[in-house]
């Protein structure tokens, strides 16, 4: 598979190059030349394989690498994702089952594999759409054919990789963009405008803080291609407001949805979690099932749904104290 960038598809690259660079020459995101669409019959075979399986077999199909799953074992551990069950078709797709309790280490252990010390822009796209395609194949094995996405937004990498997911065949419905106090992209969405010279506020979620998400770039290049992506950019070099046409705005929100959870709600969700379910919720998977509770009230869509999971509660261990109102104590023995 040969790539280009975001910017311009005049030159073409090697999967090794996007996989050691974060921008190509142009300053570029890269992408796939060409889509690596899975037919229905593909995708269901693909699904039908054990959660390593599918991740070594996505990987290597967008870099022509030959990882097996034993690659995926040793680098992420047996089972790196783990579905929870909520009541009301709820799954919290769980990717930290590793030694540092966090996705970013399975991101990074499997970008070793691939024979890079750090994952580049896209070799981390990548790497989540193998880790997702994981996630539907434990699904389909408890029988749910197709489910909504909520992630948190950040930097836009997480809601487009479900993206890539998607156009790729991955039977995924709609995808809700988890923001806190930092709203640029609901401002965008919802509003149709954006600032481009906005400044991050400090939360309690700190991957969520980020003014101007860097791989937005990637949603106006799959809705409007390179002019559109070179009129953006014009708005942020110059600090203008970023007001895409109708037309454009239209197909940015197909099977999109953008949510805001304050930290104020942020503090109730965690213990209103914990008293229905007995389950911690860290602060970070917190936003992103309070912006799937905000896309069923405004929807009415009851579906199934997958909240991805990146942080374990092990990580925030006072925060998770100070929503509950206990001592840091009481929460590492529920913990145990």
């Amino acid at each position: 598979m040969l790539y280009v960038t975001t910017r311009s598809n005049r030159e073409v690259f090697t999967p090794q190059r996007a996989l050691r660079e974060n921008r190509g020459p142009d300053g570029g995101l890269y992408v796939p030349y060409h889509t690596p669409a899975f037919d229905r019959d593909e995708m269901a075979a693909l699904l039908e394989l054990p959660e390593n399986q599918c991740i070594c077999q996505v990987l290597n199909r967008l870099f022509r690498t030959e990882l097996t799953p034993l690659d995926v074992d040793y680098a992420v551990g047996r089972h790196p994702i783990r579905l929870h069950p909520l009541p009301h078709r709820v799954y919290l797709g769980e990717t930290w089952h590793n030694p540092r309790w966090d996705y970013d280490h399975a991101e990074l252990s499997l970008a070793q594999k691939l024979g890079v010390s750090l994952a580049g822009d896209w070799t981390g796209i990548a790497v989540r759409i193998a880790v997702l395609a994981g996630m539907f194949s434990q699904l389909r094995a408890e029988g749910v054919e197709g489910a909504d996405v909520a992630v948190v937004s950040g930097d836009f990498s997480g809601p487009a990789s479900v993206l890539y997911a998607r156009q790729w065949g991955m039977p995924i419905r709609n995808i809700i963009c988890c923001c806190n106090e930092n709203r640029s992209l609901w401002d965008l969405i919802c509003h149709g405008q954006m600032r481009t010279n906005g400044v991050s506020v400090p939360t309690s979620v700190p991957e969520a803080d980020v003014a101007i998400p860097e791989d937005l770039e990637r949603l106006i290049h799959l809705s409007g291609g390179e002019r559109a992506v070179a009129e953006y950019l014009d708005c942020c070099r110059t600090g203008r407001p970023y007001a895409p046409s109708e037309g454009l705005l239209t197909r940015m929100r197909e099977g999109l949805f953008v949510s805001v959870v304050s930290s104020q709600r942020l503090e109730t969700t965690i213990p209103s979690v914990f008293r229905s379910h007995r389950y911690l919720l860290s602060p970070h998977t917190a936003l992103a099932y309070g912006g799937l509770l905000d896309y069923r009230a405004k929807t009415g869509k009851t579906g199934h749904a997958v909240v991805w999971s990146e942080k374990s509660p092990q990580l925030h261990q006072q925060a998770i104290a100070q929503a509950l109102g206990v001592a840091p104590e009481e929460v590492k023995r529920i913990l145990l």
